[in-house]
């Protein structure tokens, strides 16, 4: 079956970076939002949950849906979710219908991430570490331009709405886009295995769970620097607020240059020694930024944006590559674990920096990243041998394409 891989590919790179501009865009129009829908902090609290309820849950599905049924389909239902979620937050006059609006964006960025992941691993088999760090290097985009466009319509008569409405129009296209594609992406899991490998053969593949508590350990430390980073500096360090506004800045770009370079050391290094380089790189910057002083602190936590940008993606192209006949709900469980390492690590360091100080509440990243390190490098030999072992594998499925 040939495939239109150019645009299939453009398309998928478009809905992530529309993944990210959206996912920022919460954060800076929640004021807006909480002036126009009446609510109180806890009203906005239960928002944003509902938002990450729908991700957490729609990445799964999503995933677990992948192997079967046309990958095109799932990214066209996420589109459609959230373009319809974002118009719907723009014209909704209750919290009530406000809570389904947010639900049905985050179940559209679950969607969208799971299918795209899935979507672009089968189409470049021998290059899933290179696709997929591009791949997010767009999400990355996004959550950087997201901030500053929402911010500029906010200042300049707040015109908060445009943000949505203007990234729903440019979703519906994509929509259009996946529907009229000439060509599918065919399944080719399904037919293998059908239902005799799922969720429950995964979690009894220790390699897998290994994979997992690092999805969950490291995407929960990058999402505890990005909401914590800046009063962190502030409060522990000293920092001015544009001080640690710049450092948070330099983290996403960081996390850009990263996420590049990655994807040219995935033509040469194998995955998992990747990884394993970034958790030891990881763990150096933290303990940096937790005991450095002054400006040493400010410039390894702005630093570690690089340390955190491939570990995602190279997990995801080494889950896949480990894993080719489940690849779907392989990538789903990864994604959504991430997902609960996030609400979980960032929950317990506000927790134990309640009890406490910032400053000791940032041991939390400082042990997780620990853990992932002596996890992944005890695991290291037997993980790299199984990638060879099945690399051979994966270049050998080749799908017709066209470009």
């Amino acid at each position: 079956m040939e495939i239109n891989k150019p645009v299939v590919t453009f398309a998928s790179f478009v809905a992530l970076g529309l993944n990210g501009l959206i996912f920022s865009f919460m954060g800076v129009s929640l004021p807006s939002l909480q002036v126009s829908l009446e609510l109180s902090i806890e009203q906005a609290g239960v928002l944003i949950a509902s938002l990450q309820s729908g991700f957490t849950i729609c990445t799964l599905l999503g995933g677990i849906l992948s192997d079967h049924c046309y990958r095109e389909r799932i990214i066209l239902c996420g589109c459609f979710l959230l373009g319809a979620g974002s118009l719907l937050l723009c014209i909704v006059p209750s919290y009530a219908q406000g809570l389904i609006a947010v639900c049905s964006m985050g179940s559209g960025i679950g969607l969208i991430l799971s299918g795209t992941n899935t979507l672009l691993v089968i189409l470049y088999p021998a290059n899933k570490g290179t696709i997929l760090n591009i791949h997010h290097v767009f999400f990355s985009i996004g959550a950087i331009a997201g901030p500053a466009l929402m911010g500029f319509l906010i200042t300049h008569g707040n015109h908060w709405r445009f943000g949505y409405s203007g990234a729903a129009v440019v979703l519906l296209v994509l929509c259009l886009v996946f529907l009229f594609s000439r060509n599918e992406v065919p399944v080719t899991a399904a037919d293998k295995v059908r239902l005799n490998i799922g969720i429950s053969g995964l979690l009894s593949d220790s390699t897998f769970l290994v994979i997992l508590l690092a999805s969950f350990l490291t995407m929960g430390s990058q999402v505890v620097i990005m909401l914590f980073g800046a009063v962190f500096l502030i409060q522990a360090k000293h920092f001015s607020l544009a001080a640690a506004g710049v450092a948070l800045s330099v983290f996403s770009i960081s996390m850009v240059i990263g996420r590049m370079v990655c994807s040219k050391l995935t033509l040469t290094l194998k995955h998992a020694t990747i990884v394993l380089i970034l958790l030891w790189f990881q763990v150096l910057t933290v303990v940096l930024t937790w005991q450095g002083s002054g400006w040493l602190a400010l410039a390894a936590l702005a630093i570690s944006g690089f340390t955190f940008s491939g570990t995602y993606p190279t997990l995801l192209a080494l889950t896949s590559i480990l894993f080719p006949k489940c690849e779907g709900t392989a990538l789903g469980l990864l994604s959504t674990t991430g997902g609960l390492g996030s609400v979980t690590l960032c929950w317990l360091t506000g927790y134990l920096a309640g009890l406490t100080n910032l400053e000791t509440g940032f041991i939390v990243i400082v042990m997780a990243c620990s853990a992932a390190l002596v996890l992944f490098q005890t695991n290291h030999n037997a993980i790299s041998r199984r990638e060879s072992w099945n690399q051979d594998g994966v270049n050998g499925s080749r799908v017709k394409t066209t470009i």
